[in-house]
């Protein structure tokens, strides 16, 4: 992984997986994160679907950006696998959309955002918005798990 932007110890960085099927498009992505002042990104960009979801566990990310130029079935598989799988299951998922039709994989992924006039602090901003709403996601996950066990103790004892 390579630092996206000047390393500078005030800011906080965050690990971006990148997976599409077109470097010119993922290259403009890239250029964007590269132009993010508050934040750094390093990034990790998958072309190659195979071995695509041991790459994702290996590096960690901290958000997963996919462009939705890929087959709508394998879109479909993909999300639901990354959205559902143990290993991956907590880490948010973004889609960096060409329409703004509401496609079915949709469901699984945390935030969305529109290639058409993408900027540095809209791409920054869904991101950060996709991390947010997973955290609030497994924290209202396990309140609710906790307070039902409190409530069948209660009328079970």
């Amino acid at each position: 992984m390579q630092p996206l932007t000047t390393s500078d110890n005030k800011r906080d960085s965050l690990n971006i997986f990148l997976v599409g099927n077109n470097p010119i498009e993922l290259g403009h992505i890239y250029d964007k994160l590269k132009q993010i002042k508050h934040k750094t990104y390093n990034t990790e960009i998958g072309f190659n679907l195979k071995g695509l979801y041991k790459r994702i566990i290996h590096s960690n990310p901290s958000c997963i950006l996919i462009d939705d130029n890929f087959d709508r079935s394998y879109m479909k598989s993909l999300v639901k696998r990354l959205s559902s799988g143990i290993k991956t299951r907590h880490i948010p998922i973004t889609i960096i959309k060409n329409s703004n039709y509401s496609e079915a994989y949709l469901a699984d992924a945390q935030e969305y955002i529109l290639k058409d006039g993408i900027t540095s602090e809209s791409l920054s901003r869904s991101i950060l918005n996709a991390i947010k709403f997973k955290s609030m996601h497994a924290y209202l996950y396990k309140r609710y798990k906790k307070e039902t066990s409190r409530l069948k103790q209660f009328f079970f004892k």
